[in-house]
């Protein structure tokens, strides 16, 4: 079976990327709460674009071999058992523990393209400090990744009294100043509408990836390595909240997209003082992304590639935005998310807007890479930016 890990599919779900695309054209929509699709051959080329987008990454992940995969059932099902015996799945939040302000930090003048010319930004940095619990299965493991102890954060602020400062958590594959900085059109927020703006990289993306690809080791069906992700992902983001409140700011809100709507999304669960939450095109049930985008070779070969679900829903359970309660008032948390998204499926924004008390959300006709471009999109945040007294 060697042979599969070089055939990990080139064409990942290649009959559902044309079914996928023709459901787009048509308009057809299978959720209830979405909005049918406005049929158009973009929306269906969007819709074809998100699956290749799938297979282009399952390919550069490349198939683990059948003793890869007893290894990371055998280390979810411990995993499983040392939640149980802590009281973390009856009580989630208290997994996450509160984290120590940041005292010391190094800054760094940088430029990059934003738009048609370059503009400085700032580069910071500072000691995670993250550690899992004391016996956590994969504690070890985790910490032995040297380039991840260390946070990075992007800053745009202007010079003057204070303002309103807008975190910015990103997606999957970005962490770069190019691609963050431009993916969340940081023109538009800071010189149009004067935030002051702070780009936190995520664990294992940008400057702290260790893989070809920022983030791909995410990709892997190593659950472990995505529990201790996403809690480390919160405690930085975490952080990057209190350093931003020691300098004084007017508000503070928080915007996050796709991977990085998860992030705020939990974020949200665990901090309070916050003048909006706004999760663009967010993934909120890592197992049902991870079955939905799983390559077919795991499907077709499930003897040696069987997962069991309910350990890694058990596990994840404890870093699912579904399990904890917002502390943010409902009036402040915000939602937009694509009708033909097909790496993140419109069912994810509608269980969060449920989830969340059903807030405002915003429903718009685009895929999932494709969707930050979507004009509508700034519209959006712009709007309940000013609506929460950010701007």
């Amino acid at each position: 079976m060697s042979w599969l890990r070089w055939l990990t599919v080139p064409g990942i779900h290649a009959g559902s990327l044309l079914s996928e695309g023709w459901d787009a054209y048509r308009g057809a929509s299978q959720w209830n709460e979405v909005p049918l699709l406005e049929p158009s051959l973009g929306l269906a080329l969007g819709a074809m674009l998100d699956r290749s987008f799938t297979a282009a990454t399952n390919i550069l992940t490349g198939v683990p071999s059948p003793e890869e995969m007893r290894r990371f059932n055998s280390e979810a099902a411990a995993m499983r058992d040392f939640l149980v015996d802590g009281g973390w799945l009856d009580d989630p939040a208290a997994f996450h523990p509160e984290p120590p302000s940041v005292e010391q930090w190094t800054a760094q003048e940088g430029s990059t393209w934003i738009g048609p010319r370059r503009r400085p930004f700032q580069h910071i940095s500072w000691t995670s400090e993250y550690e899992p619990h004391p016996g956590e299965p994969g504690r070890d493991h985790w910490l032995s990744r040297e380039g991840n102890r260390a946070m990075h954060a992007y800053v745009l602020e202007h010079a003057g009294g204070p303002r309103p400062w807008l975190v910015c958590v990103h997606g999957f594959a970005m962490g770069t100043p190019l691609i963050t900085l431009n993916g969340f059109n940081a023109k538009r927020l800071h010189e149009d509408l004067g935030l002051n703006l702070i780009f936190p990289c995520l664990p294992l993306h940008g400057p702290r990836a260790s893989g070809r690809l920022s983030g791909v080791e995410l990709l892997a069906p190593d659950y472990l390595n995505l529990l201790h992700t996403f809690t480390q992902a919160v405690w930085d983001v975490r952080r990057t909240l209190a350093w931003v409140r020691s300098r004084e700011p007017k508000a503070v809100g928080l915007y996050g997209v796709s991977l990085g709507g998860y992030i705020c999304a939990l974020t949200a669960s665990l901090v309070s003082r916050l003048a909006c939450v706004i999760a663009a095109i967010p993934m909120v049930d890592l197992t049902a992304a991870a079955r939905d985008n799983e390559p077919w070779i795991f499907r077709r070969y499930d003897r040696e590639f069987e997962v069991d679900w309910e350990v890694i829903r058990a596990v994840t359970h404890v870093v699912s935005p579904l399990s904890l309660a917002p502390r943010v008032p409902r009036e402040r948390l915000f939602i937009c998310a694509g009708t033909a998204d097909r790496v993140v499926r419109p069912n994810h924004a509608r269980a969060l807007w449920r989830h969340w008390g059903r807030p405002e959300i915003h429903w718009f006709s685009s895929s999932h890479v494709l969707g930050m471009m979507h004009p509508s999109v700034l519209d959006f945040v712009e709007r309940n930016t000013r609506a929460s007294g950010m701007v």
